[in-house]
């Protein structure tokens, strides 16, 4: 099932908007549950076949991203090029006629945002950090003093930039993990199973983040002097 369109679209440096914590949440319900329903509707309602019914599931969420994308006004880079990756990925999977294919693919978009974040993050452009900031600067002070030291703390920019690597290796473990699933257990059980790994991912980022994100907080906390 695809799960990484919202995570991209929770903050890019194109959309230049943020999601709240709940709309967030939200939205990685409505990725994780629409294609999930949909496969199971399809396959167990309608007794469509194993492929047909990925499909079908494949196409709720391409339809958000499309909604979603149009209701903004504004593309969002990466979630279309998700889209187009499910979009290819269903001619492919007709002609090979293998099921396992249409689940392995759904690692190329997490694969793709984990290796940005990286490439960006060792390039001293931790993309992430715009997601983080709402959380750690959540006012006029914080949020000048948070400008202040990405602009003048080497120190600051580079807690910004272990968080961000701390997602990158966690978005690639999370391919590795869905993959060893996909291949290893039987396919009715993998069509499920395969949404666990982002969730594990996501809970194990956001705890090992921290020993970066507290220090940087802190560090923007005395910045703008609030008591």
């Amino acid at each position: 099932m695809t799960t990484t369109q919202q995570i991209a679209a929770g903050r890019t440096p194109e959309s230049g908007r943020v999601q709240s914590p709940l709309s967030s949440l939200l939205s990685l319900v409505l990725d994780i549950g629409l294609p999930l329903g949909a496969y199971y509707l399809a396959k167990g309602v309608f007794g469509l076949d194993v492929i047909t019914s990925l499909i079908v599931s494949g196409l709720a969420p391409a339809a958000r991203t499309i909604w979603t994308t149009v209701r903004s006004g504004r593309p969002d880079q990466f979630a279309l090029a998700v889209l187009i990756v499910t979009l290819v990925s269903i001619p492919i999977t007709l002609l090979t006629g293998s099921p396992t294919f249409m689940l392995a693919k759904e690692g190329l978009g997490t694969a793709t945002l984990g290796i940005y974040i990286g490439v960006m993050a060792l390039r001293r452009q931790p993309v992430m950090s715009a997601a983080f900031k709402p959380f750690m600067a959540n006012s006029a002070k914080k949020a000048a003093a948070w400008d202040s030291l990405v602009a003048g703390s080497p120190e600051f920019r580079a807690h910004l930039v272990r968080a961000n690597l701390v997602w990158a290796v966690g978005f690639v473990l999370e391919v590795a993990l869905r993959l060893t699933i996909v291949f290893t257990l039987p396919f009715d059980t993998a069509v499920w199973a395969t949404n666990f790994p982002l969730f594990i991912a996501i809970v194990g980022c956001s705890v090992v983040q921290r020993r970066w994100l507290v220090p940087a907080a802190i560090m923007v906390h005395l910045a703008a002097g609030e008591k």
